[in-house]
């Protein structure tokens, strides 16, 4: 029973903490405004190394035409006779 009210105490202080710290965290704006945290004035170097790369890229003269494959051919059926009506050599 002790241990229950003290794990019970302890789980509150815990939740009391977490709370004041998430609210002293916050910044004061306006209600249902959502704004980022830290500077977003930052060059997208992957962006431009992209566009940089797709610039070094040799010009294709003409795209390149797919040859259309053979359809499969199905096989005829067997020509041989089954053993059942072979002759019987002696």
């Amino acid at each position: 029973m002790t241990s229950s009210v003290l794990m019970v105490i302890v789980f509150a202080l815990l939740v009391y903490g977490v709370e004041r710290n998430h609210r002293r965290q916050q910044r004061a704006r306006p209600r249902g405004m959502h704004e980022m945290i830290g500077s977003t004035d930052v060059l997208d170097r992957d962006l431009e190394r992209m566009t940089a790369d797709l610039r070094a890229l040799p010009e294709i003269a003409e795209p390149a035409t797919v040859q259309a494959a053979e359809p499969p051919t199905i096989p005829s059926p067997r020509t041989a006779t089954p053993a059942c009506q072979r002759p019987v050599a002696h």
